[in-house]
């Protein structure tokens, strides 16, 4: 079962800069300013992250139709311990690390022909842990930000499993257990005080040679109803991993002498600001989609499926804007609101099932897809921290995705003995899917200087409550079905903004969002027939984005900046 993960926040990816404008602006303050920090020591620490993953299953059977890639997205967190040793601006070092994961998703799995029932095939992971060397060089303002690489050992705890429509022995298969394999990643660290420091980072971990059986299913020798037992066959599954992790690290040994005048006393990275800070912004967003659905069989767990519908690289154009007000009395309120429009694909597949006079073990349909996404975040929160280069404030908040998708026209790729034969043009329309996710947000907001001029914004929600509601019309069957289910999530954005004045930053960013459910269902047809339903969806995006700021009382917005 999918575990629950009660976070503060997600992390978000931090983007490494180019050292060149680092080395000239730091090294020309350590020459006339406080000592160079030094990043010697052991360090312990934790992190908070969000992960997307995709299995690789080998089908032994031969070329598959679709499917045998499972994308296994899901938050992370956890802690690490390290040491390390500096010789000049090098830095090297020792760490490892360790997070509790919740990384689950299905897809098709050997459906290598229309006349064979395939399987239902999920993968989780629960747990990852990485033994790395780390090798950085120390950067910026008395070498308070250190950029790295880091490259060593992993491990997971994962489990992978095979299920058909059938309910029977050996129609369910799996494995479980440790896996162990590689890993490569990088990051930035920045120094807050003498003893504290924040880091973000992004790793790629990949795993092999996990190996089990397909399950037993039926093969069709001859129409329209006529099947023989297929056994199972050994197959194996590979795993990528991509991590974002930030994460919060004490030194030992450390000390509490000011890094620069922006730091006060030096004692502690928290100074309030005094005075009302303003920002107000629009974004152009390129954005990516999936939406997935897997309907089950009344009565059985939904791992046993009668449908899928996967609504895949649905790109959208669009933009949204953006506002934050931090009062005098460090409240915090923020939001954004946007939409966009796009195109896409949709494979509609089926099992088993009655078509005519032939019974169809396999169909599968692709579709184009008319795509319109509307969403909105408003959350609200308190400057835990918040000095003149740097905010991190905790928050809770709310936020709401609506799609509208519709599928127009198909052409059977499964069986020929299916629908969709001949192709059914995509000037006619056959499908929509018309959703909204609601979720309730619990996070970190961190904004700090990282170089001068050079900001970074980081927000990583984890969304403990996502409710979901839609309706499914089969235009051409005449077939309406509402939908509602409820589960979890995790959103992450990260800007990187250079003021261009002490008003106006320009900046680039990403943006992940994942939301599935833990238990569905649908009123097929509005017949009161209630099928067991999991619903997913992913939106990703790139972000362009301006900004302008201002404020009022104490030092408030703009000489932060400078």
């Amino acid at each position: 079962m999918r575990r629950s993960f009660l976070l503060a926040g997600i992390s978000v990816p931090a983007l490494a800069l180019a050292s060149s404008l680092a080395w000239a602006d730091g090294y020309e303050t350590r020459s006339v300013g406080p000592a160079p920090f030094s990043w010697s020591g052991m360090y312990i620490g934790l992190h908070l992250g969000g992960a997307w993953g995709e299995s690789h299953v080998s089908d032994p059977f031969g070329s598959s139709i679709f499917g045998d890639n499972i994308r296994t997205p899901g938050p992370l967190g956890g802690g690490q311990l390290g040491v390390n040793f500096q010789f000049g601006a090098a830095v090297a070092g020792i760490e490892v690390d360790l997070s509790a994961a919740d990384l689950e998703g299905t897809n098709t799995c050997f459906a290598f022909s229309g006349f064979y029932v395939s399987a239902n095939c999920r993968s989780h992971t629960t747990a990852l842990s990485t033994l790395t060397g780390r090798l950085g060089v120390a950067v910026g303002p008395q070498g308070r930000t250190l950029l790295y690489g880091k490259a060593g050992l992993a491990w997971e705890q994962n489990s992978i499993d095979a299920t058909n429509g059938f309910v029977g022995p050996d129609t369910v298969t799996g494995a479980s257990g440790s896996r162990f394999g590689w890993t490569v990643g990088g990051g930035a660290e920045y120094a807050l005080s003498g003893y504290w420091s924040v880091k973000a980072e992004y790793d790629f971990l990949s795993f092999n040679g996990e190996h089990f059986t397909s399950p037993t299913s039926f093969g069709q020798v001859a129409l329209p109803a006529t099947f023989v037992l297929v056994p199972g066959l050994g197959a194996s599954t590979s795993q990528d991993i991509h991590e974002f992790k930030v994460g919060l690290n004490y030194r030992f040994g450390g000390t509490a002498a000011p890094l620069d005048s922006a730091w006060g006393d030096g004692s502690s990275p928290v100074r309030p600001v005094a005075g009302t800070e303003f920002e107000i912004g629009a974004r152009y967003v390129a954005g990516w989609g999936r939406f997935q659905k897997d309907l089950g069989i009344p009565g059985v767990p939904v791992t046993n499926l009668a449908s899928r519908l996967t609504y895949d690289n649905m790109r959208t154009n669009g933009g949204e804007i953006f506002a934050r007000i931090d009062t005098s009395h460090n409240i915090m309120l923020k939001g954004f609101i946007g939409a966009g429009t796009g195109g896409g694909k949709m494979n509609d597949e089926d099992w088993f099932f009655q078509f005519g006079p032939n019974l169809i073990p396999y169909s599968n349909t692709v579709s184009d897809v008319d795509n319109r996404i509307k969403y909105g975040t408003i959350d609200v929160g308190y400057d835990v921290l918040r000095g003149s280069s740097y905010k991190v404030a905790g928050f809770v908040g709310y936020n709401q995705l609506s799609q509208n998708m519709k599928a127009l026209g198909c052409t059977q790729i499964g069986n020929q003995f299916s629908d969709c034969v001949p192709p059914i043009p995509t000037s006619v329309l056959g499908i929509t899917e018309d959703d909204t996710w609601r979720s309730i947000r619990l996070g970190v907001a961190a904004d700090f200087m990282l170089l001068p001029r050079v900001k970074v914004s980081a927000d990583a929600a984890y969304l403990p409550y996502v409710w979901f509601d839609g309706t499914d019309n089969h235009v051409l069957r005449a077939l309406v079905s509402p939908e509602d289910g409820h589960g979890r999530g995790a959103q992450l954005d990260l800007t990187i903004s250079y003021a261009i004045t002490d008003q106006l930053s320009l900046g680039v960013g990403a943006r992940y969002w994942t939301m599935a459910t833990t238990h569905g269902e649908t009123d097929f047809g509005g017949t009161g027939i209630i099928i067991p339903q999991k619903f997913a969806a992913e939106q990703a995006a790139l972000l362009l984005q301006g900004s302008y700021k201002f404020g009022f009382g104490g030092d408030a917005c703009c000489g932060a900046i400078k």
